[in-house]
Parts: structure tokens; sequence; C-alpha cells
């Protein structure tokens, strides 16, 4: 089992979209998927379609229960089922973790410990963090075999990539010390000078691999969401779901893992 965590402190980078889409053209080649939403905002939850957690323990149907849960039962909820991929769900509560984490002990590590005991149940566990540098993002990071990171096309995408690269190699040095970029995804990609000047200079800065791109699609990213499916199951002739399953490959290839023959259309 890998534990790919799909990171970028920057909002805007697309960094959900990658995540959920990935996972479900790795679902679809034959592996099994869980998608952990590590966000309050519940971006990735909603889009699956699924029921945003309600009600006085909605927290604990959320990766709470893994780190802030009753002690004697640390230990993520079980998933729910969208689109042949197990997915713990997130909401708003989940932010409370912000505040109460630290002074945990070994609070940050509480998540990557608890994906751990589901190394017999998964091939991949992506995690998708909120876009900050807080306590929510620190436990994705930390949890995480590998990183993926979403980078926008244009200045800011690349002004904001140092940063990342701090990060990660504090919590290298500090915490996980096989902890790795394993691919950079050019994300929102156009047809104009600035957005192909961007992508290659993420290609000199030799950070990491460099995936294909992910081309900016202002109309069927946003109607897959409203109806709650991947791009692949929205509308599986578009540009869009080619380029992502192009990407999961490549990501495949970085990691060394021998695809797999798709087993669902």
């Amino acid at each position: 089992m890998r534990s790919i965590t799909f990171m970028n402190h920057a909002g805007g980078a697309a960094k959900t979209t990658t995540a959920l889409n990935i996972g479900y053209a790795l679902s679809v080649a034959g592996y099994r998927v869980l998608l952990v939403d590590a966000d309050p905002q519940s971006n990735l939850t909603r889009w699956l379609g699924l029921t945003v957690p309600d009600g006085p323990d909605a927290k604990l149907d959320t990766l709470y229960a893994a780190v802030l849960g009753p002690a004697e039962s640390l230990a993520l909820p079980e998933p729910v089922r969208a689109h042949g991929m197990d997915v713990i769900r997130s909401c708003l509560d989940l932010a409370e973790v912000e505040p109460l984490l630290p002074g945990q002990v070994m609070g940050q590590m509480r998540l990557r410990a608890a994906i751990r005991t589901l190394d017999d149940r998964y091939d991949f566990v992506l995690i998708d963090p909120p876009p900050s540098l807080g306590q929510l993002a620190t436990l994705a990071v930390l949890a995480a075999d590998d990183l993926v990171v979403p980078v926008p096309a244009g200045n800011k995408g690349l002004e904001g990539l140092s940063g990342v690269t701090r990060m990660v190699a504090t919590f290298r040095q500090v915490a996980v010390p096989s902890l790795r970029i394993a691919m950079m995804v050019p994300t929102r990609v156009s047809n104009t000078n600035l957005s192909r000047e961007s992508v290659e200079a993420l290609r000199s800065a030799n950070v990491a691999p460099v995936s294909s791109p992910l081309t900016e699609r202002p109309s069927v990213y946003p109607n897959s969401q409203l109806h709650g499916q991947p791009v692949a199951v929205f509308d599986p002739r578009n540009a869009a779901a080619a380029e992502i399953q192009t990407v999961a490959r490549e990501l495949l290839e970085v990691l060394g893992e021998v695809p797999r023959a798709e087993t669902r259309s």
C-alpha cells in the first residue's frame, strides 16, 4: 500500500480535482483506492455526490476519529463507497483539529499510524488536505509515503513552489526521512505563452518529475462536480478524461508500479 498526499498550500491549484480524478483512474485500472478528505470545506466529499456528515457527532465520521477520538479507539471510521472507491468523508467540524491537535502526544503522526493499519485493504490511499500549512495539512503530509504537488500554470504557481519544497525538507529532516515529492502536475494549463513558459520553468526547476499537463477546462470540471461524478464518469469522451488517465499512468511509472488492465468502463 502507498499513501499519497496531494499537497499545495496555495488555493486554486486544482488539488481536489487532481486527487479525486486520479483516484478514480487508479480504481478503474484495478487498484483498491481509499480517498481521505482532510479538508473541512468537504469539496472532495461533495464532488463525489456524498452526504457531508451532520449532527453532534459528525466529526467522528471523519479522520478526526483517528487523531482526536476516544483514546482507547483511535482509528479511521468505516468508509463509504462512491464510484468504486472507498471514501473517508469530511465536514466543517473537522476544523476543530487545528486548535486541539497541538500538545497531543505524537499527535501529528496519528493519521499516519491509522492509515498503516489498512495495509491489507488498499493499494493506494490518496489524501486531500486543505490549502494551508496548518495542522490538517501537516497530518496529511506526515501520513504520506509520497507527495503529488499540483501546480497551476502561471507565476503564482511557480512562486508557491518554494514554500512547498521547504516544508517537505523540514518534515523529511524531523519526522519522515523517506518523504519525497513523487511528481508535480501542471494544472489549469491554457494555450498562452505564459502558461507554456510556466510549465517549461517547472520542468527546468528539477524538483521532481513533471507529469503531462491538465488543461484548464471551464466546462467539464465544474459540471462533473455539479453531478457528483468523476470526469471520466460524467463525460468519458472528453479530452480531460484522457489527460487524467495519462497523468495516472505516469504516476504509476514514477512509483515503479506495473499498470494493470482496466477492469471497468
